[in-house]
């Protein structure tokens, strides 16, 4: 585990601890790791809304002997994952591919789409995995979050949870409405959050308010730092890492299709007959395109 991530991990264990001054700036601290590595502590504290200090005593709190040794570990992990905007990494994605060409930049997504992979089943325990699966499987109702990019990934989750059980509740916001979706969720239930950063305000609510009712919130992110697992239960971590301007979902599909996978597993003969009756009416509906015969 990377020094950045140990870092944000202890920030996390300490949190419920801190006073509330202390979990302002922690709470700045990973929610913006960028502008820890790039601005001076006052700039930061301006922007937190807390005083100076606050910002070397949380420093002290994680074991570094200056606010200096803590913000390196935030310069050096911006340089290796360059967080940068979206216009901007257009920008050199358009000046990069006219350079390299097409076999390179291929190769170069290639890479980062197998790197990505990789690190999802190297950090991943099993057994930690089948438990999260469990937990669904415990629950009454199983929400299911994602928005912005990671709409149209809720919504698989959705399709595909949707034919082993009845149990899941798309949660889409159709019309700016987010409360009414949710209006029922409470202790017994759980939430799947899907949400990579920059995390979607919406998303982040939404796991609040399900915790705050005492459901379990199940949280696929890029990263432990990330927002919305500040809000979760479970953390389920896919590396998000592309040459292109946009993160990459191959891993967060790759845990869906697994985490609805292992669900299944824990369900009872009713989910295989309830697929049979879906795949028995999408034939009679007629659903699916059939070549003619001459």
């Amino acid at each position: 585990m990377s020094d950045y991530l140990q870092t944000s991990e202890r920030l996390k264990e300490l949190f419920p601890e801190l006073p509330r001054a202390l979990k302002i700036a922690a709470t700045y601290m990973l929610e913006h790791p960028g502008d820890i590595a790039t601005l001076s502590m006052r700039q930061v504290a301006a922007n937190a809304g807390v005083s100076l200090p606050n910002f070397s005593r949380i420093a002290k709190a994680l074991g570094f002997e200056t606010y200096g040794e803590l913000r390196e570990i935030y310069r050096k992990q911006v340089q290796q994952n360059d967080i940068s905007e979206y216009h901007l990494r257009a920008e050199n994605l358009q000046q990069a591919g006219s350079d390299i060409g097409a076999a390179r930049l291929w190769d170069e997504f290639r890479q980062s789409t197998l790197s990505n992979l990789t690190a999802i089943f190297d950090a991943i325990d099993p057994d930690y995995f089948a438990l999260v699966a469990k937990v669904l499987n415990d629950s009454n109702q199983i929400y299911i979050a994602g928005m912005q990019a990671s709409a149209s990934f809720s919504g698989y989750a959705h399709y595909i949870g949707g034919m082993a059980s009845n149990k899941f509740r798309l949660v889409r916001g159709e019309g700016g409405v987010f409360a009414d979706p949710i209006a029922d969720i409470g202790e017994g239930d759980a939430m799947i959050t899907i949400s990579q950063q920059p995390c979607a305000r919406a998303s982040i609510e939404l796991a609040m308010i399900a915790r705050e009712r005492g459901a379990k919130v199940v949280a696929l992110t890029d990263s432990p730092a990330a927002p919305i697992a500040m809000h979760a239960d479970y953390v389920l971590l896919s590396p998000n890492r592309s040459p292109l301007f946009f993160e990459s979902y191959v891993g967060s599909t790759v845990l869906i299709e697994a985490l609805i996978g292992f669900f299944t597993i824990g369900q009872s003969s009713e989910a295989v007959a309830r697929i049979e009756r879906i795949e028995a009416d999408r034939l009679r509906m007629n659903e699916y395109w059939k070549n003619k015969k001459a």
